[in-house]
């Protein structure tokens, strides 16, 4: 028994889309430069934009590997390790830790490799439109994806999620390539959706919330496995492959810290923690529907055509299924995280933004084919107005004091000097006093309260004696006993930099 999609010709209309709308005309180079002058208009905000915690925190995960430091078991760490080893390397080229300049400039370079991750992020959207319609979808959703201010905002700043967002995507381009396959060619099929696979799995050792979209992608994969009719077998047989690529970056890694003994803590703080986070958060998505409603609005009418296109097409295409399917799994599991950050929505955005493109397009073509090109402009003009609003309020967001702190600290301590921090970031470069290097509203809560007893009892008997503490509100939730020490220990001038009594020279 032949499966639907085996018995007909594509649809007229697919094909007639196919061959001409994908000829390089103005729109063409039109949604080219558009998605060109957004990136460029991001260059100018990388130095001078406040700097989120996240990314102090990051910087200095990858600057303890660079010092040999194995996270989980040396430090505290609950994101899968791959962005820290990435980063690793490049501490090779500047001096963090003794020269002020090196360390503005590194954080500056983190930032622009966040935009490259941004940018090979766009170009697998403009693959993914290219493997499922033709390149001017894929051009727009690039487009409508560089300019939604979530993608703007954590594009920019140094973070796991856009070295994970390549992958994800670039894992999406390999599966669908593997679909569009013809059962003659069962090898090459297996071979895509390996590769599809093994970019998935990692997204998932870069941050582990990619874990959200496999509940989406294995149901679209086991709608197009069993209703394959007499070829169900080859396509399980797929399926089974995907999970194979999926798992390997993960065991790999895994074992590599389990030689190193840090296996056990390695599923523990970036699964079984993490499972269990105690903060609640969901104001981000009413900020995400706010500054992205238009484009979610133009999804909501591909993803409807998508569905209609399906079950009334005589040749059944799996691949806007799949995508769809892993769209609104992405949104379930939003919906039901506890801790549910801005950052969480790199996941679903270029999905989204791919089929506000095919609604947008399924608008246009129903004009004349003379009139599409500025149809298209006056469509996409408008979408614009909220990310310039936000580009122009990233620059009034600077970093100027954040940077005077960081050289404040480099300035007063050596290299050698133990810091502790809590959530501001100063301690950026310099060995940490506390296991859990950061602290925030959603850390404290998942402290062991014998791990901080122990804490303090070597603070006090000065087996641990940091040079200098950077005294906020988180520190504070260590309690009295700890707040007791630092007033007799440390003196302060500006009521947040607390130095070992004597000086900030005294050793």
């Amino acid at each position: 028994m032949q499966s639907l999609e085996d018995k007909q010709p594509a649809p007229e209309s697919t094909r007639h889309l196919s061959s001409t709308d994908s000829r390089r005309g103005a729109d063409y180079y039109y949604l080219l430069l558009a998605t060109a002058g957004f990136f460029l208009a991001w260059i100018p905000i990388l130095p001078m934009r406040r700097f989120d915690p996240d990314e102090f925190e990051h910087s200095h995960a990858a600057w303890c590997t660079f010092k040999g430091l194995i996270p989980y078991r040396d430090f505290f760490e609950h994101h899968t390790p791959w962005y820290y080893y990435t980063l690793r390397p490049l501490f090779g080229w500047f001096h963090v830790d003794t020269s002020f300049e090196s360390a503005r400039h590194f954080l500056i370079f983190g930032r622009g490799l966040s935009v490259l991750f941004a940018i090979l992020s766009v170009l697998a959207v403009v693959l993914l439109g290219r493997i499922l319609e033709n390149r001017k979808v894929g051009l727009l959703a690039g487009l409508l994806l560089v300019g939604q201010p979530v993608f703007f905002e954590k594009g920019i700043e140094i973070r796991p999620d856009m070295l994970a967002l390549p992958f994800f995507l670039g894992g999406l381009c390999f599966l669908l390539r593997g679909l569009s396959k013809s059962e003659n060619s069962a090898n090459r099929r297996l071979g895509w959706v390996l590769a599809g696979g093994l970019g998935t799995g990692g997204a998932v050792m870069c941050t582990q919330k990619m874990l959200f979209a496999l509940p989406g992608l294995l149901g679209g994969l086991g709608i197009w496995a069993l209703f394959a009719g007499s070829k169900r077998f080859p396509r399980i047989l797929a399926v089974a492959c995907f999970l194979v690529g999926v798992a390997v970056p993960g065991v790999l890694t895994w074992a590599v810290f389990a030689l190193h003994h840090g296996g056990a803590a390695f599923i523990a703080n970036n699964f079984v923690l993490n499972a269990g986070w105690k903060q609640v958060v969901h104001e981000q998505l009413l900020k995400v529907l706010e500054t992205s409603w238009p484009v979610l609005l133009l999804c909501l009418l591909g993803s409807c055509a998508a569905v209609y296109r399906f079950f009334r097409s005589a040749r059944r295409q799996y691949g806007e299924l799949l995508l769809l399917s892993t769209l609104v799994g992405l949104i379930a599991g939003i919906l039901v995280v506890p801790v549910a950050h801005r950052q969480y929505y790199l996941m679903l955005l270029p999905i989204a933004c791919w089929f506000a493109a095919r609604g947008t397009f399924s608008l246009i073509e129903r004009a004349k084919a003379s009139a599409r090109t500025w149809l298209l402009v006056i469509a996409t003009v408008p979408l614009f107005v909220l990310p310039a609003l936000d580009l122009r309020e990233a620059f009034t967001s600077r970093n100027d004091r954040q940077l005077e702190r960081l050289q404040q600290v480099l300035v007063s301590t050596q290299p050698t000097d133990v810091v502790m921090d809590g959530w501001q970031g100063t301690g950026v470069f310099r060995p940490h006093a506390f296991y859990y290097f950061f602290l925030h509203e959603e850390s404290i809560p998942m402290l062991a309260r014998e791990r901080v007893d122990a804490f303090l009892d070597a603070l006090e008997g000065g087996k641990i004696r940091p040079r200098l503490i950077a005294m906020d509100e988180h520190l504070l939730a260590l309690g009295s006993r700890f707040v007791r020490f630092v007033k007799r220990n440390y003196a302060s001038d500006d009521g947040f930099l607390y130095f070992s009594k004597g000086g900030p020279d005294q050793q």
